[in-house]
């Protein structure tokens, strides 16, 4: 089967993310890449459903880290044996698929236990002592199916757990025969019979010899099972050693995986165990990993676009196979170990790159495509008042728009009111992470998050939960500065919440702070990326100072 290509935004991937992912997925499958799946991180923010459910797309895959998981590496072709199964069958599917164990499972496909090649030697010892020996749970079926055996005649009494070797005379052998007793024994009619009168539960005639009528009219009588196998002796006796059911010898101690679990963190088990089952939650077995598995492993593929920093990457991108990156934002620090797709220009959103290789490669825009770029291209310029947006974003807003059948303006505004419905009901956290990213500057790290809206009243009467919020996650996370932009989309004017540096932050932005000492208004301040992360440099370096004066 051949791996997926996971094309995603940032952490808590917003619109222009969404958007981007869907739209460059499309792209590469238009292209041939038939593996790209769009997929984000986190929950879907409300104007993205709107978006989604007003176009008619499907949520993009939702991903919470790239690591390598063991779903991406297990075999699904599983070979199990079940538990009532003779040893014999295991035995015979351990060989011929060349493996040192293997899953028991139930008829419900829930693993029991584990069987392997130690086990098979077990048995064999164990044949050897006195205190077992000549006894083991015997199966109809299991008996029949190992000895490939003919049943001349079925049997009514119950099987016990003793085998003997009818090879004495007739008269000796009913010191030895017990009631349920299975006795193995050649075409001497008087000792089949003296067998049967002594309480034995089934004959077992040996090298499809013939049985005469008197002995099967007795075991009828009796109501003994008589079965003829083509068989010797020797090989008889060792095939019903191995009739009984799987379940007697297999270890029910066993390790497993599932198939979430990050590869890294199965890899040490696999070393010791060289092999373990994988189930679902439920205990049902869904594949198999070995060591070779992991030899063979190769990282999940991905491309990623509105990013290009590895603390707002999705978790495990370390681990990934990074294809190409698509952005509109800085050069940052994502390291690659071999030359890749890079394509980062100075525009309003990544939507607006997209369409330009949409045109380069000669590819249609579809009508649903346009709808989700031209969302995210007006969520990320404030419906192309930012001082981000460009006279390129225009442009492509207008062409998009006349695909999607869309006016600007209104569509814009259903946007930004879609997104304010659950602004005041929102948890104090996720309304601050909801759109956040983290920056380093000289080994000190920031975080800024940021909420557009036309009705900041309604956001700013929290401004004390929030800033308490702010002050726990800056603490738990070593941010030396959280900033907060609660940004008027109507008034273009910003209200910078501020946890951490708070005079600093004032001082970089030339504005004073306001009374209660933790915030800032700035007019025109609409831009994370043009107008807050460029001041990241100045104010890490206000602090500086400060910390070395003192």
């Amino acid at each position: 089967m051949t791996k997926p290509i996971y094309v995603m935004g940032h952490k808590n991937s917003d619109m222009d993310s969404v958007a981007s992912a869907y739209a460059y997925a499309y792209l590469l499958r238009a292209q041939g890449e038939e593996q790209a799946i769009p997929a984000r991180h986190g929950d879907l923010k409300p104007e993205i459903r709107f978006v989604l459910d007003r176009f008619h797309v499907e949520a993009p895959e939702a991903l919470e880290d790239v690591n390598l998981q063991v779903r991406d590496v297990m075999r699904r072709g599983i070979i199990s044996v079940y538990v009532d199964q003779p040893v014999f069958e295991a035995g015979q599917l351990l060989q011929e698929h060349n493996r040192g164990s293997m899953p028991v499972v139930d008829e419900n496909n829930y693993v029991k236990g584990m069987i392997a090649h130690d086990d098979l030697a077990k048995l064999f010892f164990n044949d050897l002592d006195p205190l077992s020996l000549n006894r083991i749970p015997l199966i109809r079926d299991n008996l029949v199916r190992v000895l490939k055996g003919r049943v001349l005649v079925e049997g009514r009494r119950q099987l016990g757990n003793r085998v003997l070797v009818g090879a004495m005379e007739a008269e000796t052998m009913v010191d030895y025969v017990e009631p349920g007793c299975l006795v193995i024994i050649g075409d001497r009619e008087d000792a089949q019979i003296m067998a049967i009168e002594s309480g034995a539960a089934a004959l077992v005639i040996t090298g499809d010899l013939l049985v005469s009528e008197r002995t099967l009219h007795t075991a009828r009588q009796h109501g003994v099972m008589v079965i003829s196998t083509a068989h010797h002796t020797f090989t008889a006796i060792r095939l019903i050693n191995l009739s009984i059911r799987t379940q007697e010898i297999m270890n029910r101690e066993f390790t497993f995986c599932h198939p979430d679990d990050h590869m890294s963190d199965v890899q040490p088990t696999l070393a010791r165990l060289r092999s373990m089952p994988v189930v679902d939650n439920q205990g049902k077995l869904v594949g198999y990993i070995s060591r070779t598995d992991l030899i063979k492993a190769r990282p999940k593929r991905v491309y990623l676009v509105d990013h290009n920093e590895q603390s707002q990457a999705v978790d495990g991108i370390e681990e990934a196979e990074l294809l190409g990156i698509i952005d509109h934002h800085r050069i940052a620090d994502v390291h690659t170990s071999k030359p890749i797709l890079f394509r980062a220009e100075p525009v309003g959103c990544t939507g607006t790159i997209i369409v330009g290789l949409y045109h380069e490669a000669d590819v249609e825009i579809p009508k649903d495509v346009a709808g989700l770029l031209l969302a995210g291209l007006l969520y990320d310029t404030l419906i192309l008042r930012s001082p981000t947006c460009t006279a390129r974003d225009e442009r492509v807003a207008a062409e998009l728009a006349a695909i999607a059948g869309e006016d600007i303006e209104k569509y814009g505004q259903e946007i930004f009111a879609a997104a304010a419905q659950d602004l005041t009901e929102k948890p104090a956290e996720a309304l601050i992470t909801s759109d956040f990213k983290e920056f380093t500057v000289h080994d000190h790290k920031f975080a800024v998050g940021t909420v557009e809206t036309a009705s900041p009243a309604s956001i700013e009467s929290r401004m004390d939960e929030l800033k308490e919020t702010m002050k726990h996650i800056a603490q738990e996370r070593s941010y030396v500065s959280f900033l907060f932009m609660i940004v008027d989309i109507i008034n273009m004017r910003c209200h910078l919440l501020i946890s951490g540096g708070e005079q600093a932050v004032a001082e970089a932005f030339n504005r004073p702070l306001e009374p209660d000492g933790g915030s800032i208004v700035v007019e025109g301040l609409v831009s994370r990326k043009k107008q807050v992360v460029p001041q990241l440099t100045r104010i890490e370096s206000l602090l500086t100072e400060t910390t070395n004066v003192r």
